[in-house]
């Protein structure tokens, strides 16, 4: 199995952006489609870039590590 992370930030240019029009008609595939590729889908406005819909487990990969990012480093121990 591939990491949930290993494939972030490749965004299928030609698949993986779409208008907010026509992401409100198709959110369940979006959701299918994302969960099986592991890729975030990108939802324009106007043609500009305004959300992002990943899977559950993409998100909870990037929360944990944001978590682990966010501990402070453990001091080294003397002695």
């Amino acid at each position: 199995m591939t990491s949930p992370t290993k494939h972030f930030f490749d965004i299928d240019l030609q698949h993986g952006v779409l208008p907010v029009s026509k992401a409100a008609s198709s959110l369940a595939s979006m959701i299918r489609r994302s969960a099986q590729n592991q890729r975030p889908v990108v939802i324009t406005q106007k043609g500009k870039p305004t959300a992002v819909l990943l899977s559950i487990e993409l998100f909870d990969t990037l929360r944990a590590r944001v978590a682990a990012a966010s501990k402070p480093a453990a001091e080294p121990q003397e002695g």
